[in-house]
């Protein structure tokens, strides 16, 4: 459940092998000039009828046997090791199918089971990809495998799979980069052509796959330009697999497509575009801002729990708006490609080893043709002998050392209560005496009215997947499929971050904090005047820039202006940090000790001050809160909204915005369960 995107795009069962197709030209092999075999007949310019003399009748016997027989065994000893070798490619591509196959039988809890298998699945692929790139030739000749380009292709992209499966698990954004590498490459030569040349619908099928596979990895790393240019491609597919081969599952993929295409807009529609239509660069991963750095921070998030639950949401592959925003602000950007940009082979191959895996597994250039191997024999001697597919420890550098990794995540659509208390239960104990988990939920809301609740007075709702109609009363169909505060209580016992997206957030504003551990409960409006397509809560927590340009209905901006609205967000984060490091809560301020919760605490603070001062939300529901209130004051700190009117004018939306009147912000939330 927590790796969402592994499942299929669509509920279609893997094809079986697919049809022999057109078997490619073989390649030339040099001529042999086999020696003339031994005659005891005589020249024809020879009129005598003499025998030849007995030296010279022998001399071609002994002469032409010997050649012969040992080029007879030289044949057969290559014929045997050409066996072999088919016969080690196929061991290793069966070995590999299972081990891959396995990877969707794994628990999701606990990495002591499921780490094993991953490397054992790296080991296998690192060995079937050196083998048959070093033996192109043969298994590409009809006569001994017949390897097709699209085999290799499908084993590229199982790694790729591989890479990004291994990112769902560690949320590590390197190896997700890695996916893009492999299916970047894949799709530049084109190795799954020929699916209607060979009328093969399953190979088809194979290639949608790869492209809704691509499309979520571009989508992961914020690659617009590439995930443009893949919805049309896959488009047209879509519709040519419709129109030729007619099958039953057309009607699935056009959905898929549009799902994708509907995501797509609401991830790319709110950013602004230049004068000449194209979108402004914006970055929605941690990146740390100077002075906030700690070298040695005791204190981190160490497992994340996201949950989304909105039927009416726009999603794909199992995830809504609102989540992928969230783990878009729970991860670093990637040491390599920062902005998402298609990542170029150069930039590939001249980046060192810092995400711990080989260079020339990395590199694009291990997917080219056998030619290019039998041009440069030797490539291989220039690389590390540790030539691997496989995730190894990181290497201790200066930067690294300031760069922690991001938080584990487990990420879950419309689970059932259970299903949410045992991945919290087990985020709860992995953690450490210096961690914290951070629970954030997007869901419809559900209130309980009733007098005799015990503090099960409602919250957000979850999936009733599996229950049936186990009961006719409405209000208690309420009460088990909703996980309210009183659920919370016992994972108190250690530092808990709650992020609340729901109509009913504010039920969870009186949390008890009966063991004196750090407890922070960020609650979105509980009403918003405004209409999006994502929570602007969460829209404001995901990036405050892009949210803020929603909200005012900026469409379009020069690059130049872009930059300065920018830093003039950076210089309104950094204000806010500066009062926001004030809070006198010890328990409350070893949250900032982690660079994730200190920049969803600074951004929950310019979402206050935002919605304070525009004009269409003056209602207390209409503001977040916090639990314990400790930023409420903070919002109208007259600093602060100096820097928020500088951003006003400077993108010229000030009639939107109430300029001269003072902000209104939600009365103080009580804390009855908090101890002194």
């Amino acid at each position: 459940m927590s790796a969402v995107s592994e499942k299929e795009p669509v509920g279609v069962a893997d094809p079986a092998q697919a049809p022999e197709g057109q078997a490619p030209t073989p390649l030339a092999e040099p001529a042999t000039t086999a020696p003339a075999p031994a005659t005891d007949t005589p020249p024809n310019d020879d009129t005598t009828n003499k025998p030849a003399p007995q030296q010279q009748q022998e001399q071609p016997l002994t002469a032409d046997s010997v050649p012969t027989d040992a080029k007879r065994e030289a044949d057969l000893q290559s014929a045997e090791r050409d066996k072999e070798t088919v016969e080690e490619f196929q061991y290793l591509l069966e070995k590999s199918q299972h081990l891959f196959s396995g990877l969707s039988d794994l628990p999701e809890i606990g990495s002591k089971y499921w780490q094993p298998h991953f490397q054992r699945t790296f080991e296998v692929y690192t060995k079937l990809w050196k083998f048959q790139n070093q033996h192109r030739l043969l298994l590409e000749n009809p006569v001994h495998y017949g390897l097709k380009r699209w085999e290799v292709g499908e084993i590229a992209s199982k790694i790729g799979q591989l890479y990004y499966r291994y990112y769902l698990r560690t949320s590590e954004t390197n190896y997700l980069h890695e996916a893009f590498v492999f299916y970047d490459a894949i799709r530049e030569r084109n190795y799954f052509r020929g699916e209607l040349s060979m009328k093969n619908s399953a190979l088809m099928i194979k290639k949608l796959r790869y492209y809704a596979r691509f499309i979520v990895v571009c989508l992961q790393m914020n690659s617009t330009g590439m995930m443009l240019q893949l919805l049309e491609e896959v488009k047209s597919l879509v519709e040519v697999y419709a129109t030729v081969f007619n099958p039953v599952d057309k009607m699935e993929w056009a959905l898929v497509v549009k799902e994708m295409a509907l995501f797509m807009q609401a991830v790319c529609g709110p950013v602004p575009v230049d004068d000449a239509g194209v979108t402004l660069p914006a970055s929605y991963r941690l990146v740390p801002r100077r002075g906030r750095v700690e070298k040695e921070p005791k204190f981190r998030l160490q497992e994340a729990l996201v949950v989304g639950n909105r039927p009416t949401q726009i999603k794909f592959s199992e995830l809504t708006l609102d989540m992928y925003y969230v783990l878009q602000m729970l991860e670093r950007e990637p040491s390599v490609n920062p902005m998402g940009a298609a990542p170029s082979e150069g930039a590939v191959s001249a980046e060192p080893s810092a995400t711990g895996i080989s260079e020339s597994v990395r590199s694009p250039d291990m997917l080219e043709s056998a030619s290019s191997a039998v041009q440069e024999p030797n490539a291989d001697a220039t690389r590390s002998d540790s030539t691997e597919i496989k995730p190894k420890e990181k290497t201790e550098d200066t930067d690294r050392a300031t760069r922690r990794p991001n938080p584990h995540k487990y990420v879950l659509y419309q689970p059932t209560v259970s299903q949410v208390l045992v991945y919290l239960a087990n985020a709860f104990r992995e953690i450490g005496d210096q961690g914290c988990v951070l629970l954030y939920l997007s869901s419809d809301g559900s209130r309980i009215d009733s007098e005799t609740s015990h503090g099960y007075i409602g919250g957000i709702a979850t999936s009733r997947r599996g229950q049936g109609d186990s009961t006719h009363d409405r209000t208690t169909d309420l009460l088990i499929n909703t996980v309210h505060p009183a659920d919370l209580v016992p994972f108190t016992r250690k530092p808990l971050f709650l992020i609340v997206e729901s109509s009913c957030s504010s039920t969870y504003s009186n949390m008890p904090n009966l063991f004196n551990q750090p407890m922070l409960a960020l609650l979105s409006p509980t009403m918003y005047p405004i209409h999006m397509n994502s929570g602007i809560y969460t829209f404001f927590l995901h990036s405050p820039l892009v949210a803020f340009c929603a909200l005012s209905q900026i469409t379009t901006m020069d690059a130049i202006r872009w930059a300065h609205v920018d830093r003039l967000f950076g210089e309104f984060e950094d204000c806010v940090w500066e009062f926001v490091s004030q809070v006198s809560d010890t328990r409350v301020r070893r949250f900032f000790g982690d660079d994730f919760l200190r920049q969803i605490v600074v951004r929950h603070v310019v979402c206050c001050v935002v919605l304070g001062m525009h004009r269409e939300f003056t209602r207390k529901e209409h503001l977040p809160q916090a639990s314990p209130e400790l930023f409420a004051q903070i919002a109208e700190e007259a600093e602060l909204i100096r820097k928020a009117r500088a951003i006003i004018d400077e993108c010229g939306v000030a009639e939107m915005y109430r300029l001269e009147e003072s902000i209104g912000s939600p009365a103080p939330v009580t804390d009855t369960g908090l101890s002194t």
